[in-house]
């Protein structure tokens, strides 16, 4: 195997603060509508089943333990996403790329894209948080593309990327070129 050429992190605070914010986007409406169903019906309803079996439980308690218990799960998720996030990778070798991805603290996919298998590189450029998005089109494969989020400086990777890529189908061609200048001088003799 040839070593590595390069290894592309994306940025994981980025990253991260993005998913904070989804993730309190979130947080913030189930609390709200906690809060709503309160106002509205009262939590008293629900209460009643735990008062039979013997359960004294006031509805601001519920609500003060509901919002403890989704934030901590919260907090929870965000520390296993953001081990998750440490562990994606991109390694550029002189032949292929290869990425690492995981879904929370468990390894998902190890996956390589041979440059011959990408057909198109580009980039989309995200406001927020001044990142991008690579994106690569794929033939030849199961999956018809491979996006790299959270990339800073999209445009420099790019352009090393498809660097490699066409320094890859060069020699490719140079050598299919020489194998068939080599074989039709053979089948001369």
């Amino acid at each position: 195997m040839e070593a590595p050429i390069a290894e592309i992190k994306p940025s994981i605070k980025k990253a991260f603060i993005s998913n904070i914010v989804i993730v309190l986007v979130i947080v913030t409406l189930i609390i709200g509508f906690m809060v709503y169903l309160n106002t509205i019906v009262g939590l008293d309803v629900f209460l009643v089943t735990f008062r039979d079996i013997g359960f004294n439980i006031s509805p601001a308690s519920l609500v003060g333990w509901f919002i403890f218990l989704v934030l901590f799960f919260t907090s929870l998720l965000l520390f296993l996403n953001y081990v998750a996030l440490a562990k994606v990778s991109y390694t550029l070798y002189p032949d292929k790329i290869a990425y690492s991805k995981s879904f929370f603290i468990m390894q998902v996919s190890d996956k390589v894209v041979p440059y011959s298998n990408i057909s198109k590189i580009s980039f989309e450029k995200k406001p927020f948080l001044n990142t991008a998005k690579i994106t690569f089109e794929i033939t030849g494969m199961k999956e018809k593309k491979m996006e790299m989020d959270f990339m800073d400086d999209a445009g420099e990777v790019v352009q090393k990327i498809q660097a490699l890529v066409n320094d890859y189908r060069a020699r490719y061609y140079a050598r299919y070129t020489q194998d068939y200048r080599m074989q039709n001088l053979m089948d001369r003799l």
